[in-house]
């Protein structure tokens, strides 16, 4: 069977001694500062080499997304130990284990001064023999909470390709199309003729996309002036700003509705978002939002953390976004129409991590017949779906 650990590429050796096991749930990095428990057991500090070790999420190329390692001696027998992060700036001091209140003794240590932090990465717990292979790790997920590293990332993202996959990966093309046409029968249902729509974090805005004849008008925002500026001298029939989608620049009761297309997931706090959309919304108004699904079923599968993307800081489950969420907000779940059910998956009896076939190596045209299917059975069941669609009412 399977051995299950919190973290993404788990490295166990049965006979193997010395171990460190992890808290429960990412660690949150805060103005680049952050706190991980974890327990140990381990033998004579001369047996083994002990280090943490802090990657890119999902990515362990070294050295451009490895932020560094920092190896320690762990005193022989069992405790509870904490690891203390600080990475403003990355540097030697940047990552250092207290136990019992006090700091250990530094080994030895590499950084990359140069790194370019990501909204998420990976934190790692690494035990190597003497000949330096690998016996033993365990990875958790860091959540850096930060404006600075998300402006940064997407500034990144705007000056390279994008999220255009390549044409002969369609998967995320035809989600995309799919998803298209189930946002424009909700509008239709949803938006009153002559009313006023937000669209926050808007990118190309989807309202565009659509390419209907909406009889209602849009205002599109975003944070990127560029592309905002590009849009709005491609599209001139919608109204185009610079904003914040947590800070919005609007009266309070404006808009008949507000879309937030694979936004909330990005946002520091997901509660203050809801309550600040909340607020720009008239009385009924409708709230759109598509997000993924955490709790989507292959990461249930691999029972651990999955984001979708290096940059979602805030996946929400279904549970939580149609429920408490919502009310806590001052609004009320209207209905759903989640998206795909990850029913293909593979590696679950492995020590690799649990992937879809058909968004991995499946992914090509000949399996387009079976991704189209399987697109319309979220709405089924949808705490397992890989997108959610939820539509809110302001009270």
């Amino acid at each position: 069977m399977r051995p299950r650990r919190d973290g993404d590429e788990s490295v166990l050796t049965p006979r193997w001694p010395h171990r460190a096991n992890l808290g429960q749930g990412a660690v949150s990095v805060l103005e680049r500062k952050g706190v991980s428990a974890f327990r140990y057991r381990v033998g004579d500090p001369a047996d083994y080499v002990f280090t943490v070790d802090i990657y890119g999420y999902r990515d362990h190329a070294h050295p451009h997304r490895h932020v560094g390692w920092w190896r320690f001696e762990l005193p022989a027998g069992q405790g509870d130990a904490q690891i203390h992060l600080d990475f403003d700036p990355v540097r030697q001091e940047s990552v250092s284990i207290s136990v019992n209140g006090e700091t250990l003794t530094r080994v030895d240590s590499w950084h990359n001064p140069d790194y370019c932090f990501d909204p998420l990465g990976d934190l790692q717990l690494v035990f190597r023999d003497r000949e330096g292979e690998i016996r033993r790790s365990e990875t958790t997920l860091l959540k850096f909470f930060d404006r600075d590293i998300i402006r940064g990332f997407y500034d990144r993202q705007y000056a390279s390709e994008g999220y255009t996959p390549p044409d002969d990966q369609p998967f995320l093309w035809l989600l995309h199309e799919y998803k298209k046409g189930r946002l424009r029968r909700l509008f239709d249902k949803h938006i009153p003729a002559g009313g006023l729509a937000l669209d926050v974090g808007c990118g190309r805005s989807l309202f565009s996309e659509i390419d209907a004849d909406f009889p209602f008008k849009v205002v599109a925002g975003d944070l990127e002036y560029v592309g905002v500026r590009t849009r709005a001298g491609e599209v001139p029939e919608q109204l185009w700003a610079v904003f914040d989608a947590d800070r919005l620049p609007f009266a309070d009761q404006q808009f008949d509705a507000l879309f937030a297309g694979e936004i909330i997931e990005h946002m520091p706090d997901v509660g203050v978002t809801l309550t600040e959309w909340r607020r720009v919304l008239k009385p009924g108004g409708v709230v759109i939002v598509t997000t993924p699904n955490r709790e989507r079923l292959l990461a249930v599968a691999d029972r651990r953390e999955r984001p979708y993307s290096e940059d979602h800081l805030s996946e929400l489950s279904y549970r939580e976004l149609s429920g408490p969420l919502l009310r806590d907000a001052g609004l009320t779940f209207v209905e759903q129409s989640c998206l795909y059910l990850e029913l293909w998956l593979t590696d679950l009896w492995s020590n690799d991590p649990t992937d879809d076939h058909l968004q991995t190596h499946g992914n090509r045209t000949s399996n387009v017949w079976l991704m189209k299917r399987l697109f319309g059975w979220g709405r089924f069941l949808p705490w397992l779906s890989l997108g959610m669609i939820i539509v809110g009412r302001r009270k």
